[in-house]
């Protein structure tokens, strides 16, 4: 680094302006193949079946334009009496009917890209698709329009076979082609002009449907554009005859298009929409003049689009196409989703092959053994179903053209059955599929084709098809893309004072992957997923004073030497002849202290013991430090090129656990299958769930189960979630080192807000910053992982307090900076601002609501007084409030505990006045119908997570402690806002510098309990006597330490040397501090202690079996480098912190009595509301003859009456609101459930048998990674470390200047040439 540039500190921030096996049980696995089966039978019966229904209306309206008065035949004559009311405005429904089919799904297209292109994402247009999508438009146009009316429904079918007459005739010249070609021998090309002999038959055969029909009478007009249309519609269905042979040649775009290997620009679908509207709306009007209708004007196409009335046939036409366009788009959907299952139709099935075929046979069916139902219901559109009107009076058994209709029938199946025909791939190939990106609602068979391609397969082209293609088995040839498949996770927990039963949880989840890890790397299958583990533990205050023989030490406490002989009891680890473990090795560090472990099956596991008097504690700085070592020291320093670096970093995820997470590989896993198939994923999270014992623990497995059945569900279907819980979340490299994330996570807080914001909920905080900085986190409900959770009342309050005014924070946060996070993130829309701003306004406003219910449910089943209930009710919450601002937390959470226990039994009369309602009431009044339709569903999602279902039970537990949670803790939280540390008051004043105060007699105990001591001391001499010996045995200590520092270089025990030639009953404690020897002496004595304690903590009883390593000095310089710039223990005056105490004092009287005033109007104008009743209710009759039961006033007796429901306006707004909510939150839900269930199934698809390795490792195995961690830990340079192993470049298009490394690049090269031009201006 000679220009003076650390390039571990890179990122930026801008300023603003203003394996054990698979997790599923044999019933789930069986469940999810039946559900699978049966899946896929039933979405191949609403393709095939709904392609004949879109194909048979779509034909039936295109017969029916011209006017069929005089019908004849068996069908005609039969069902006579359905008679059909035309009129002109019929027609003109019929030709907008037919417009809407074709045109809708391209509107929308239009619109959407119009919008992304305001917005400035265009790209270049792609000609050759606009072209051959407006030939396909104006064929279908031609043929529904204009050949279509002239032919019967027979005719119509197999006419439609013959689209795929361009294919044939290029599989025709090709095998000509082929057959010409220069240098073969006269065998071989007779042999290929024999092969090509079938294509030209059908290409022939094919083309005879171009003027066949004009042979006959005059009874067929179109001559002319017959054939525009079949070659039109032909050449426009490209995807019929571009195919993998087409890569690299002309038609490169249109196979990069077809097979998904690029998607098509918002330029050129909008130019698509706009060319095939145009097209077909042109096509129509040419078509009305000349199908000859003249009385037909603009004032019919009008009334027939705008005049709605049911009993009109052209309006039940408009709905009618408006059933065809929801069939067409629930059939792509479908087709999506058996593509997203690897579940195809089968060929001969396929609405393109079979589709056809089975019309016709339904049609002739229908014609020869008429059924006038069908007639019947037709006509009630104005529409007629037409059999044959040419060849009525032939007197032979078959038409004229039945057989040849009957071979272009034939053709167009086998055809169609030659696009979908399912390839077969092997396992390790990596499919892409796709649909066709158009969709054609008149012929809809054509856009539900699946197409698949596979990346690793390197396809013969029109161009070199006979050159040799390279052995896909070939042992020797060297596969990049799996190379690059290979990630790498780096394991962090963040640790502190978790109790043996939560260590031990997370080391057995850490121990599991460790054996999954091992199992995937040594396994040979390309297919699998393998990736490369590192585990770092970071242990937060680690370290404690003691005092021995007289000198004070800093050693780990015993949380960590908990840590130590729980893990040496996990792995099993002994000692070998020298007394040592060879797979622990103890180093020093700038922060404190390290542990390196090799655990059992290879992963090495890295524990930081952090001292709070060298670097930061906290959890956040412990994420600070790990994410600017793993990816400014690992991978910024690493000196590689650019493009490796930024390979490294996509390559590279962060696993975020606490010191009490419990996961399975599996759970892993998943999240890395999807953050590898989005690459716009910054972070993935999973299913949390609580564990512990007792009520509270009860309340939070609900609690928990909602919040992610239905809110992180939501978030992840309409925009993001918000929040990646620290405790099981995977982090994306490259997106944490982009700008305003790595960087400004690690500010401090300057100002009152900072403090709720930043460090009461740094998961939420760095979530906030993925966010706006453009990064999705999604959710996998899969991936399931346990936590403790607060097992009291008092510990889950105050985990709540801090985790309440966080989110709130951050919420409001993302809100107002609304503009920037819907700019930089795609899936951050405007409505799901909206959607967030109305769950954050009525979560505020649940203390109220709360309110208001607990008083008119009392009222209801007590029969009480109004005004007495809402002063019974006051009283309480009044006082908590009083509390909360008055006394410390300790008095408000016993308060609250048993104002709780009160208002549980309150609920039971809640519960005993809805059902007095619902019963009263009925069901369909509007209060009523919201609680049985959130029971309803939240019922039905449970039913959703079998696995979870029984977390139902505990709503029991929830609804009882609905005021407890949504009132006394929400006012709670809000009050002691200004708390900002996890005990109480009294931890407060600790933090801020304080002392806390005594009470008068403490204070008066402890001056005389003072006074007498030093008396004593006075009157005893013993003073100077004391300060002699201490400074005796001082002298001795300080060259004993000399000593030892001499010799620690060689090995030799610390302790030992400290401990020799000292008789015991010589070793006394100490009680005072060298700070009573001269100043000089006693600093440079203090110097000596701290060197020498830095060596000390190796030699204690239980980590003296350890080996002993030195700390690299590029690391050592790095991690001094980040300890002075951002993590120096940070040392404020007692009036600083006074003054940000202060600050949260009055940023929490802000807001804390502005919502209490919001919600106190809110309570009282809906109590005002229901007094007034009678004046101010909304009058509300569910439906005709509706009755309800309603109490007598005068005789106290229940009588039925008629009379209308008086509903509340603003209450009525609120449940209208909360169940728009819950509304989205469910639909949410399905379409999570949905995508899960897909998941799932391609679980089951690739399930196997896989375990730990029978291989034992070898002492050669275990020399080389005990060198790897020797190397980590002794090398001098970076490049032999482990950041640069197993790395290779990506594909070379991948280097985009847009990457994160090429921007942190730029700036620093911009940042180095100011500093050059600045340095040559003076």
């Amino acid at each position: 680094m000679n220009d003076g540039e650390n390039y571990w500190n890179a990122f930026r921030s801008h300023k603003r302006s203003a394996s054990e096996g698979p997790t599923l049980s044999p019933w789930m696995i069986t469940a999810l193949q039946g559900t699978k089966l049966l899946l896929f039978a039933i979405c191949n019966v609403i393709l095939t079946l709904g392609s004949v229904f879109s194909k048979l209306i779509v034909l039936i309206m295109a017969t029916n334009i011209l006017p069929r008065t005089h019908l004849i035949g068996k069908f005609s004559r039969k069902c006579s009496r359905a008679i059909v009311r035309r009129t002109s405005t019929t027609t003109a429904g019929i030709y907008l009917s037919l417009l809407l089919i074709q045109c809708f799904p391209d509107t929308i297209n239009l619109v959407r890209s119009a919008l992304e292109m305001y917005k400035g994402q265009c790209g270049r247009l792609i000609r050759s698709v606009v072209v051959l999508e407006a030939l396909r438009a104006v064929g279908l146009a031609v043929l529904s329009f204009h050949v279509f009316p002239q032919l019967d429904l027979g005719r119509c079918l197999v006419l439609s076979a013959c689209f795929p007459l361009v294919a044939v005739l290029q599989r025709s010249l090709v095998a000509m082609v082929s057959a010409a070609r220069a240098g073969r021998s006269f065998k071989n090309r007779l042999g290929r002009c024999f092969l090509a002999v079938p294509h030209v038959i059908m290409f022939l055969i094919l083309m005879s449907s171009c003027y066949v029909w004009t042979l006959f009478d005059g009874k067929f007009t179109a001559t002319i554009s017959l054939p525009i249309g079949i070659v039109c519609t032909s050449i426009g269905f490209w995807e019929s005859w571009i195919d993998t042979t087409h890569a690299g040649t002309t038609y490169d775009e249109l196979y990069r298009l077809k097979y998904a290997v690029r998607k098509m620009n918002n330029t050129t679908n909008f130019a698509v929409s706009f060319m095939r509207i145009a097209c077909t709306v042109s096509v129509m009007v040419a078509a009305v003049f000349m199908n000859g209708h003249t009385k037909l004007n603009a004032s019919h196409f009008v009334k027939a689009f705008f005049s709605f009335s049911t009993k009109q046939n052209y309006t039940l036409l408009l709905l009618l196409a408006c059933g065809i366009i929801t069939l067409h788009s629930v059939m792509r959907v479908i087709s999506r989703f058996l593509a997203a299952l690897d579940l195809h139709p089968f060929s001969f099935v396929h609405p393109l092959s079979i589709a056809p075929l089975l019309a016709y046979g339904y049609v002739r069916y229908a014609c020869q053994s008429p059924t006038c139902w069908i007639a019947r219901r037709l006509a009630k559109f104005g529409l007629r179903w037409v059999c044959d009107q040419w060849f009525q009076n032939h007197q032979g058994s078959t038409h004229p053209d039945y057989y040849i209709c009957f071979i272009w029938l034939a053709v167009g199946c086998y055809r169609g059955w030659r696009l979908v025909r399912q390839r077969y791939f092997d396992t390790t190939e990596e499919i892409i599929s796709s649909m066709p990106p158009v969709c054609n609602g008149l012929c809809i068979e054509q856009s539900l084709v699946i197409f698949q391609h596979s990346l690793n397969r390197q396809e013969k082209t029109m161009v070199i098809e006979d050159e040799d293609v390279i052995d896909e088995n070939d042992e020797l040839r060297i596969r990049n893309d799996e190379v690059d498949r290979v990630s790498t996770v780096y394991g962090c927990a963040t640790m502190w004072h978790e109790t043996e039963i939560e260590m031990r949880q997370v080391m057995r989840s850490i121990l599991k992957l460790d054996v999954d890890h091992a199992t995937r790397m040594n396994n040979k299958k390309v297919n699998e997923l393998r990736y490369r583990l590192e585990i770092h533990i970071f242990f937060d205050d680690a370290w404690e004073d003691i005092v021995e023989d007289g000198m004070e030490k800093r050693q780990p406490n015993e949380y960590f030497n908990m840590f130590f002989d729980l893990l040496n009891d996990m792995t099993g680890e002994k000692l070998n002849e020298e007394g040592k473990m060879e797979t622990r090795i103890l180093v020093n560090t700038p922060y404190g202290g390290r542990l390196v472990v090799k655990l059992p099956s290879g992963t090495l596991l890295f524990v930081h013991l952090k001292d709070k008097k060298m670097i930061r504690h906290k959890k956040r700085w412990s994420q600070v430090m790990y994410m600017y070592y793993l990816l400014g020291h690992r991978i910024m320093d690493c000196p590689l090129s650019i493009e490796d670096r930024q390979q490294m970093a996509d390559n590279t995820f962060i696993l975020a656990i606490d010191g009490d997470s419990k996961f399975e590989p599996d759970a892993l896993l998943r999240l890395l299958h999807l953050m590898n198939a989005k690459s716009d994923i910054g972070c993935a999270c999973g299913r949390i769930h609580p564990i512990g014992n007792g009520i509270m623990v009860w309340y939070q497995k609900f609690e928990y189960a909602i919040a992610h059945w239905f809110q992180k569900a939501a978030e992840h279907v309409f925009g993001c979630v918000l929040c990646a819980p620290g405790c099981f979340s995977l982090f994306r490299a490259s997106a944490l080192m982009d700008d305003n994330i790595m960087h400004k996570y690690t500010k401090t807080a300057s100002e009152p807000r900072h403090y709720v914001q930043y460090d009461q909920g740094e998961d939420r905080w760095l979530s906030t910053l993925l966010l706006k900085q453009g990064y999705r986190i999604e959710y996998a409900a899969a991936s399931d992982a346990e936590t403790y959770a607060p097992e009291g009342f008092e510990e889950f309050f105050n985990q709540r307090r801090r985790w309440t005014p966080s989110s709130i924070a951050n919420t409001v946060d993302l809100l107002m900076d609304y503009k920037r996070a819907s700019e930089n993130n795609d899936a951050i829309s405007y409505a799901y601002i909206a959607y967030q701003f109305l769950v954050i306004f009525f979560s505020m406003l649940g203390p109220a609501i709360i309110f208001t219910m607990l008083v008119f449910a009392q009222v209801a089943a007590f029969g009480l007084n109004g005004n007495d209930v809402m002063w019974y009710n006051i009283i309480p919450i009044g006082l908590f409030i009083l509390l909360c601002f008055t006394t410390e937390s300790n008095i408000q959470l016993i308060y609250a505990k048993y104002m709780s226990i009160a208002y549980a039994f309150v609920m039971l009369a809640v519960l005993v006045a809805t059902s007095s309602q619902i019963v009263l009431e009925t069901v369909v009044a509007p209060t009523s119908l919201f609680i049985v339709t959130m029971v309803g569903i939240f019922f039905f999602a449970a039913c959703l997570h079998p696995k979870e279902f029984t977390n139902i039970i505990h709503g029991i537990v929830f609804f009882l402690m609905i005021p407890s949670t949504y009132v006394f803790l929400t006012l709670y939280s809000l009050i002691n806002l200004n708390v900002i540390t996890w005990g109480t008051r009294e931890a407060v004043a600790k933090a801020t510098g304080q002392k806390t105060k005594k009470a008068p007699m403490e204070q008066a105990i402890d001056a005389v309990v003072a006074l007498l001591k030093k008396g004593f001391r006075l009157i005893s001499c013993r003073e100077k006597k004391e300060h002699e010996e201490k400074r005796v045995k001082m002298e001795k200590k300080m060259q004993k330490m000399e000593f030892a520092l001499r010799n620690i270089e060689n090995g030799v025990d610390v302790k030992k040397i400290l401990d020799e030639d000292e008789p015991k009953e010589q070793r006394t404690e100490e009680t005072q501090t060298s700070t009573d020897l001269p100043v000089a002496e006693g600093e440079k004595q203090k110097k000596a202690l701290q060197k020498a304690n830095r060596y000390v903590w190796m030699t204690s009883h239980n980590l003296k079996v350890c080996e002993r390593g030195k700390l690299k000095a590029a690391e050592k310089t790095f991690w001094n480098e980040l300890i002075e710039t951002y993590l120096k223990p940070i040392k404020t005056t007692p009036a600083e912190m006074k003054e940000v105490a202060d600050g949260l004092a009055s940023l929490r009287n802000q807001i804390a009595f502005t919502i209490l005033l919001v919600n106190a109007l809110l309570a009282l104008a809906i109590i005002l509301i229901q007094r007034h009743k009678n004046v101010l209710s909304i009058k509300y009759v569910p439906h005709k003859g509706f009755k309800w039961t309603k109490m007598n006033e005068m005789t106290g007796q229940f009588e039925t009456t008629d009379e209308p429901l008086k509903i509340d306006p603003l209450g009525m707004g609120i449940v209208i609101f909360l169940l728009i909510i819950l509304f989205v939150q469910t639909i949410g839900m399905l379409l999570h459930r949905l995508n899960t269930m897909i998941g799932a199934f391609q679980e089951v698809k690739n399930l196997y048998e896989y375990g730990v390795t029978t291989v034992l490792n070898t002492k050669n195995d275990d020399d080389r990674i005990m060198s790897n961690a020797r190397m980590m830990i002794n090398a001098t340079g970076v490049s032999s470390g482990h950041a640069a192993d197993g790395y290779t470049r990506h594909r070379a298009d991948e280097s985009d200047t847009g990457n994160v490394l090429y921007k942190l690049q730029k700036a620093r090269l911009a940042k180095r040439m100011q500093r050059s031009a600045l340095s040559n201006t003076n």
